[in-house]
């Protein structure tokens, strides 16, 4: 592998040779029994029968039975979820919720921010490893009474793992697009003090992305993590973490002379970001409890061109302080109260090289100050209520309020009825607000805030070995910002708020079941109907939201647990996308193909210490695109080794 940062590989790895040195021979990852807590749900966890709106847990032992990879491998079975990737791995990739627009999506890695302030406040999925998780919640329906702006459709928070005794692990694994993967991961705990650190290296020759041409499209990624906490006495305890990632990914560029498509080109980015957090909590008593948190994120990509060098760059920094407090009182502990704060500071820089169509070259900023206030009540063992409610004072745009509130109600032991109304936000992103692209877009500071409003109920009933849930969502959405817009003044394009409305409904049916022992099934299809506005008022269909979308997962495990066979069929409807004609200057819709895949896994445990799996992705071979003219990668099979010790 040609990886950067060896110093860093050879500390970790010396690290993990220690920890080796002290682990004992069985492995026992910390496994707070969270099954019934969701820390993402409200300012403080709400247990998950509490909880009004819709929610998705996706386990160490979900990502471990499909042995994927990537982040979006295991997002592809969540209901709702539309992802639309660029071609193979590292290409970019876009997932838009319910009909959403692909930035209303707001992600966190242990409740940092980690979306790119670089990217249209976009998270960069195609970045994205699964590494050192110990789960992924995600909230669907929008969520900014709680988190403000970027999370109008959906919440998805990844966890990461805290070791409770010694061990250390390894993971090897080879395939094809001459992939190669290594990660290596330990810890060390005492009674009241832990570490963890640990690497993961990916580097893929690719595919190529393009229609036409031969040339793959490669894809590098370093990540690494390293974690400390303490537990200083029974009331106060601290957590300092930090994670880093490296990566390259190349791509294709676009004939703007002749087909308007992908073709062939020597171009890739290079890309770094490094979030930290040190946390300190504090239990004042059984009833009340304090947060405190320092959290920093700094992203740096560069874009580069064979023969020209680095073209242009762009770079962010975030800091953010929050402070949250918790109340329960009442004679049952039937009432909790609980309050946040926040301060945000963002710093975007952008690079490139002037010319006669304007200096691409600047410095912006913004901050912003949230404060959030949450009530939860449970009248009685069948019914609860929760309303929340936040504003953003923004020093560079309008200020904000949303509010939610959701109720859920147990009519008999297996049947439960659920609902939620709230508004969600998202404020313009830098590149909108201030971007600029030579001969191509420039930016518009006159900006107003997205904003919508959505409601969901849900209906939920349970048999003895499965269940089976249908929600109905429905959501509104005003001032949405459209990015491609011409501008007469300049020749180029700009980015301006919409007049109409965007309309978006569907519902999400999901079935689980255990059928035997041994064997599991679990289904989920969603039907979404958005719709936009356009220059006449007409409503007509969003580009990139399929109508259809179902995923089906079998788990089968044999030989005493030994063995393990699991399964995943994917479908995804017909979709439009948009063509830009380069002879004549217009653009038009046009029409994806629908498609399906069809992956599988087997797991072999030899013993308690070494596993061997194999998995096969896209076995039937599916030519399909889910971006107008880049190739999705045909089959592929992929074998590894791992261990813990």
């Amino acid at each position: 592998m040609n990886f950067k940062h060896h110093k860093t590989v050879v500390c970790l790895a010396a690290l993990a040779s220690s920890l080796q040195a002290q682990a004992q021979s069985q492995t026992n990852i910390e496994s707070e029994d969270l099954s019934d807590l969701i820390v993402t749900a409200g300012i403080s966890p709400i247990d998950r029968n509490q909880f009004g709106g819709s929610l998705t847990v996706i386990t160490a032992a979900d990502i471990a039975a499909t042995q994927a990879t990537y982040l979006t491998d295991i997002l592809r079975t969540v209901p709702g979820f539309a992802i639309n990737q660029s071609g193979g791995p590292g290409t970019q990739t876009q997932l838009r919720v319910r009909g959403s627009e692909a930035n209303h999506v707001l992600v966190l890695q242990d409740g940092i921010r980690v979306n790119d302030p670089t990217a249209g406040d976009e998270y960069l999925f195609n970045y994205a490893l699964l590494d050192n998780i110990e789960r992924i919640e995600i909230i669907r329906g929008p969520q900014s009474a709680i988190w403000g702006t970027d999370a109008m459709s959906a919440v998805i928070n990844i966890i990461t793992k805290q070791s409770s005794q010694n061990n250390w692990g390894f993971d090897v694994e080879a395939g094809s697009f001459n992939t190669k993967r290594i990660a290596l991961d330990g810890g060390y705990a005492e009674n009241n003090w832990r570490v963890d650190a640990g690497i993961n290296a990916l580097d893929t020759g690719g595919t190529n992305i393009a229609r036409t041409g031969d040339e793959a499209d490669g894809f590098e990624n370093m990540s690494s993590h390293i974690s400390f906490g303490i537990d200083a006495n029974e009331s106060w305890s601290f957590k300092l973490s930090a994670n880093h990632s490296d990566a390259m990914n190349e791509y294709d560029g676009t004939d703007f002379v002749v087909t308007g498509l992908p073709t062939d080109a020597d171009l890739w980015t290079e890309r770094q970001q490094t979030n930290a957090q040190l946390l300190v909590k504090h239990q004042a008593n059984d009833n009340w409890t304090n947060e405190l948190s320092y959290q920093w994120s700094d992203v740096d990509a560069q874009n580069f061109s064979f023969g020209f060098g680095e073209t242009s760059s762009t770079a962010a920094e975030t800091d953010e302080l929050k402070l949250k407090s918790s109340l329960i009182f009442g004679q049952s502990a039937q009432h909790r109260i609980s309050g946040l704060i926040d301060h945000r500071m963002v710093d975007f820089v952008q690079r490139g090289t002037a010319s006669p169509f304007g200096d691409p070259n600047q410095k912006q900023d913004y901050d912003v100050t949230g404060l959030a206030i949450e009530y939860n009540h449970q009248l009685n063992d069948q019914f609860n209520w929760n309303l929340s409610a936040r504003q953003d004072d923004f020093n560079r745009f309008d200020d904000v309020s949303n509010f939610k509130l959701a109720a859920s109600y147990q009519i008999q032991d297996n049947l439960r009825l659920r609902g939620s109304y709230g508004t969600g936000s998202k404020a313009p992103s830098f590149i909108e607000r201030f971007g600029f692209f030579p001969a191509n877009f420039v930016g518009n500071p006159n900006l107003k805030p997205e904003d919508s409003d959505a409601f969901e109920v849900a209906l939920q009933k349970s048999w003895a070995k499965s269940q089976l849930e249908v929600i109905y969502f429905n959501q509104n959405l005003e001032n949405e910002i459209n990015g491609f817009v011409f501008d007469a003044p300049t020749g180029l394009f700009t980015a301006a708020n919409q007049a109409g409305e965007s309309k978006r409904q569907g519902f999400e049916l999901n079935w689980s079941s255990a059928v035997t022992k041994n064997l599991g099934l679990d289904f989920n299809y969603t039907y979404t109907d958005a719709t936009e506005e356009n220059a006449v008022g007409e409503d007509v269909a969003e580009v990139r939201r399929p109508e259809n979308m179902a995923s089906l997962s079998f788990d089968y495990r044999f030989a005493d647990n030994r063995a393990q066979l699991y399964a995943q069929v994917n479908h995804q409807d017909d979709q439009l996308d948009v063509f830009f004609d380069p002879t004549t200057f217009a653009s038009s819709h046009v029409n994806l193909d629908g498609y399906t895949t069809f992956d599988l896994t087997f797991n072999w445990r030899l013993n308690q210490t070494f596993q061997l799996y194999a998995k096969g992705q896209n076995l039937f071979d599916e030519n399909y695109e889910e971006v107008l003219g880049y190739a999705r990668p045909g089959a592929a099979f992929y074998a590894g080794l791992k261990a813990r010790f």
